[in-house]
Formats: C-alpha cells, sequence, structure tokens
C-alpha cells in the first residue's frame, strides 16, 4: 500500500502483519518469480516449498516430514507450506509439478493427529497452468509442538532445525509469552543495586525520560517500583542488569559482559577492555572510549564554511549498543562484542533474530522484542525508542553524515551490525546543504541516493533492494526523486532505471566515474544509433536495443522517427526484419 499524501510512502509498510504474505495474490506473486531464481529464493522463515511425490507408496514418508515442517513452523511464527514446488529448479515449468489428487481434507486430519499438541491447520488449493498446489497454512502455536513420533524441530531462517538444550529452554519462556529479563529473583532487594547507579538512573530520567517527574520521587524503593524495576520489594533480572552491585551482577547476570577491542589490522588488536558493570555506566563508559577515537572529516558547505563531520556519531553508537543489550539473548551465556576498525564498527550480540526479522526487512519489519521488560525500563528512561525506531535512527544519522548504510549479518546464534565509519565528503556536503535550503530529504531518499552515489544506476529491482520494500514502493520513491530534479530516467515503464543528474553524479560519484558510467541523454542516444547505423549500414531490432539500453517499444519508437526522417529504412519483416541507412555509407 501506497501514502501519495504524506510522502513516506515505506512507513505504511511497518505497520503489515509480517503473516500478510499469506493470501493467494501474494503466494501468486512469489511465484511468478520462479523463473530465473530456484524455489529456495521465494523461501523465508514464514515460507517453504516442498514437491510432492504423487507415488502412493512414498506418501506416508512424505506426510511424516511435512508434519516435521508444520511443527518446526508452528514452534516458530507460523507460516506457510507451498506444496507441489520444487527447490533448486531453474524455472517456473520445472519448479511447478503439482500435488496430483491429494485430499486436504485427509492431510489436514493427518497432520493434526500426527502432532502433539495437536496443530489445526489450513490448506487451500491453489490452480496454477503448471498443476494444483496446496498451500498448507501454519498457525503460531504454543511451542513446543513435537510429532507423535516425538520429533521436535524449530524454524531457523528458511530451515527446519532439532529444537534441542537452550533453545527448548528459550521456546518455553517465549512461547508462554515470559520474558526472562522480567524473572523476580528470590531473595532479592534493593540493597543488591548500587546507590550511585539510581542515582545516574534519576538524572536520565528527568533529563530524556517519558516521564521526567519521576526523577522527583524522593524514595528510592517507589521510584524504581514506578520505573517497574522492583516488584513487591524484589527486583527482576533487569534491574540488576541495570543497577546491580558487582556481586548481584556476578550472582544472577554473569553472561552481562561487553568486550571492547580496538584492531590495527585485520587479526590483530591494540586495545581491549571488559565491561561487566550495570548497563548505565558500561554504556557511558564505552562511549567515552569510543569518544576519545574518533575522527574528523573537514569539507565545506555553501554559506557555512566548513563542518567537521566525524567519523563515528555517538547516536548511532549508542543506538547499536542499546540494540545488542536489548535484543540480545540473555539465556546464553556468551558476550557482548564491541570491535572498532579503521573503517567501521562491529557489535556482535548473543542469539540471532526472532520473529521473522532479517537483514533483508528489519527496515521494514515490525519491532520484535525478545526482551520487552528491560525494553520498557529503558524507555522509560528514553533511551529506547519503543516504537521501534532504533534502527531508521542509526541508518538516518549515517547517511547524512555521508557514511553508507548499516549493515546486518546474522544466524540462529548471533546478530552483527556493522556501521561504516568512513566518510564521503561530497555526500555530507549535499545533504547539510539540502536541509540549509530546507529540501527535505526522508530516509529512503537517503538510502537511494547514497546507493546511486555507489552504484551508479537503479531501477525498481535494485531499489527495492536497498529499501528492503516491494518494488512497487521502490519504483514510486526512485521516480519521486526524479520529480525533484535528483535523478534522471533512462527507458520507460517497469524498465525504467534512474542514475543521478550530472551535476550531483559528478559531485558524489567523481568526474571521471560520471563520464564512464551515466548513460547520455534521449537525443545523445538517437546520435549515436544514427553514427553507427550510417557506419555499418545495418542494424537489427537488438541491436538497435543494446547500443541505446532502450526496451522494445523505446528501440521501435526510436527507429521510427529516423524513418520518418528519411534517415533510416526498414527491410523485410518478422525476424528477419532489419533497418540499414537512407544515407551514403561511410567509407
Amino acid at each position: 500500500m501506497l501514502c501519495y499524501c504524506c510522502g513516506r510512502i515505506h512507513k505504511l509498510q511497518r505497520d503489515l502483519d509480517p503473516m500478510a504474505i499469506v493470501t493467494l495474490s501474494e503466494i501468486r506473486r512469489l511465484l511468478q518469480r520462479l523463473d530465473g531464481f530456484p524455489a529456495d529464493e521465494i523461501e523465508s522463515e514464514t515460507i517453504e516449498c516442498k514437491s510432492w511425490n504423487t507415488n502412493a507408496q512414498a506418501l506416508d514418508s512424505q506426510v511424516r516430514e511435512l508434519r516435521e515442517t508444520v511443527v518446526s513452523l508452528a514452534n516458530q511464527q507460523g507460516g506457510v507450506v507451498i506444496l507441489g514446488v520444487a527447490d533448486r529448479k531453474r524455472t517456473r515449468r520445472e519448479a511447478v509439478q503439482g500435488v496430483g489428487t491429494l485430499d486436504p481434507n485427509q492431510l489436514r486430519r493427518q497432520i493434526y493427529d500426527g502432532t502433539e499438541p495437536h496443530i489445526l491447520t489450513d490448506i487451500e488449493e491453489l490452480i496454477e497452468p503448471e498443476g494444483r498446489l496446496l498451500l498448507v497454512h501454519v498457525p503460531k502455536g504454543m511451542p513446543p509442538h513435537t510429532t507423535s513420533e516425538g520429533v521436535a524441530k524449530i524454524r531457523i531462517g528458511k530451515e527446519s532445525k532439532p529444537l534441542t538444550g537452550s533453545d527448548l529452554s528459550r521456546i518455553i519462556f517465549t512461547g508462554g509469552q515470559k520474558d526472562l529479563t522480567a524473572q523476580v529473583i528470590p531473595d532479592s532487594g534493593i540493597t543488591d543495586l548500587d546507590p550511585e547507579e539510581i542515582r545516574r538512573l534519576r538524572r536520565i530520567v528527568e533529563t530524556e525520560g517519558t516521564d521526567p517527574t519521576l526523577a522527583r520521587i524522593a524514595d528510592d524503593a517507589e521510584f524504581l517500583t514506578n520505573v517497574e524495576l522492583l516488584r513487591e520489594g524484589q527486583l527482576t533480572l533487569a534491574s540488576v542488569l541495570l543497577l546491580g552491585k558487582a556481586t548481584a551482577l556476578a550472582r544472577w547476570a554473569p553472561q552481562h559482559e561487553i568486550v571492547f577491542c580496538r584492531f590495527k589490522s585485520a587479526t590483530q588488536y591494540d586495545m581491549r577492555r571488559d565491561f561487566k558493570g550495570p548497563m548505565l555506566a558500561v554504556l557511558e563508559a564505552i562511549e567515552k572510549v569510543l569518544s576519545e577515537r574518533a575522527k574528523l572529516t573537514i569539507t565545506s558547505v555553501a554559506g557555512f564554511g566548513e563542518i567537521a563531520v566525524p567519523d563515528l556519531t555517538m547516536v548511532a553508537a549508542r543506538e547499536a549498543l542499546l540494540n545488542a543489550l536489548v535484543h540480545r539473548d540473555y539465556f546464553l551465556r556468551q558476550s557482548i562484542h564491541v570491535h572498532l576498525y579503521d573503517d567501521r564498527l562491529e557489535v556482535s550480540s548473543p542469539g540471532g533474530f526472532i520473529g521473522g526479522v532479517t537483514p533483508q526487512n528489519i527496515l521494514r519489519h515490525p519491532p520484535m522484542r525478545r526482551n520487552p521488560h528491560l525494553a520498557d525500563a529503558l524507555q522509560k528512561a528514553g533511551l529506547v525508542n519503543r516504537v521501534g525506531m532504533g534502527v531508521d535512527r542509526m541508518f538516518e544519522e549515517l547517511l547524512r553524515l555521508g557514511k553508507r548504510t548499516p549493515f546486518y549479518q546474522a544466524d540462529e546464534s548471533h546478530v552483527r551490525l556493522v556501521l561504516p565509519t568512513v566518510t564521503s565528503p561530497g555526500f555530507a556536503q549535499f545533504v547539510a546543504e539540502e536541509t540549509r535550503a530546507d529540501r527535505k530529504l526522508e530516509l529512503d531518499d537517503l538510502i537511494c541516493l547514497r546507493a546511486l552515489s555507489v552504484r551508479g544506476h537503479l531501477d525498481r529491482w535494485s531499489g527495492a533492494e536497498e529499501l528492503q520494500c516491494p518494488e512497487d514502493v521502490a519504483a514510486e520513491c526512485l521516480a519521486s526523486l526524479r520529480r525533484r530534479h535528483y535523478l534522471l530516467a533512462h527507458g520507460r515503464g517497469r524498465g525504467a532505471s534512474y542514475r543521478l543528474i550530472r551535476k550531483l553524479s559528478d559531485a558524489l560519484r567523481g568526474l571521471e566515474a560520471t563520464d564512464d558510467e551515466l548513460e547520455p541523454d534521449e537525443e545523445a542516444l538517437r546520435l549515436r544509433v544514427q553514427t553507427i547505423l550510417e557506419t555499418r549500414g545495418r542494424l537489427t531490432n537488438a541491436e538497435v536495443r543494446r547500443i541505446s539500453g532502450f526496451h522494445r517499444v523505446g528501440a521501435v519508437r526510436l527507429m521510427h522517427e529516423l524513418i520518418e526522417e528519411g534517415i533510416a529504412k526498414l527491410v523485410g519483416r518478422g525476424r528477419g526484419a532489419h533497418y540499414i541507412s537512407a544515407r551514403k555509407r561511410r567509407k
């Protein structure tokens, strides 16, 4: 859905249910991508493609395998199994094989009877030209679910993996809507908290909190109760993490540690600090270490003179650290690692993404909180934005300062966030000048413009990849930038690609890169085709498309204009058709 009124077309995408892609129309859109891509390219944490052997002898083993897949989805966020589509096939004709006469009602009963606790699926028929498919809709369950044979699996990314050990402990908590940081610690009390850290929290609540009046509550116990860090006089794990004395942290939160290293090469570090104190103090200490090592890039801005751009902004660094602390998996006794290199800051935290979040959708996915109690406490202090804007803030902060976009790497055991620190003075200067001229650039605008300054061109497909959004949203963002005279379009319709206007490309990419990669305008393309036609004496439609970059309709239109002007002639019909020069060929 697009909002053409407010101009922030991507915001609407964040409000969508992550399971909204299970409709027939959305599944059909996914299937359209099968030409040129294997079926596993359309799979995700909530979408699984499975082939189906119609041989009766294979039925039992296939139903057993399907139950395991259903269990893995129910133990995570639910999802859809597309039955009748084989993965690792390169064309739609090969991939969509169908399920024959498989009875959906019988299959539904077999899944229900073969799972514990029983999983009630909804099976929908989808008729495609290549065959009949079944869509098995799996609800998010109350895990842990197993098959009747005792097999327990969980969906991790695109795979169904065994559910064992600490994974089982975590899923019992999260499946019951429990939160480890909200767990009340028996025999604990306010005496286990550091008085200086309580005063620090008061100062932060007063200056940054959502309700500054809370800081004026004189009694410490009442103050902590109001910020939900004291429950009937006892502490939660979040209380200890934020304010605990060293003895309390060692006893109840031994997994809480941030290891900071400054690297002088890819593999060797020349500084290491281990931070094990209360969270607020640790945040302040790490920010101090980072700020002491910040470097500046000087650039000129019209009307401002010179401005100094830091290689690392504390706004982005704090967001990265807070995200790691709030979203890490406290079941795992592992540390958060912060590595500072010459060109980047890396923050790695234990535990993978949850709730369907991936590196490819983190900008658009509704916020998922692994530790909501800790997040709520930090939100009351004004340190965490509850509506999930922290990632947006990091992206925008870095882009406005001329950096490249942050990027994530993740698997089931960890998440790594990389913040680039190298500044593009030209891009930083451009953004500052646009801001001074009151020409507002939204986050999506900045992402596209920065990508164009690196890649040279974007179309609706590469734009969707950069913006993590549907193609039509990316196309509208690029068209909007063109209407505001930042971009030039090359080609028309769905095949249009976009480049920076010449002046902007010179400033952001350099004169040489612009000359090498910036396509000429339409009149220059017309002259290029005309010159080559006169030189060669003959061109096919395919050659015209290749020379001009136009799609079929654009190439035909161009040649029709040359014919009307007496420059070219069309010879032949059908596959043998070609153009010849109507002028004397050059010697």
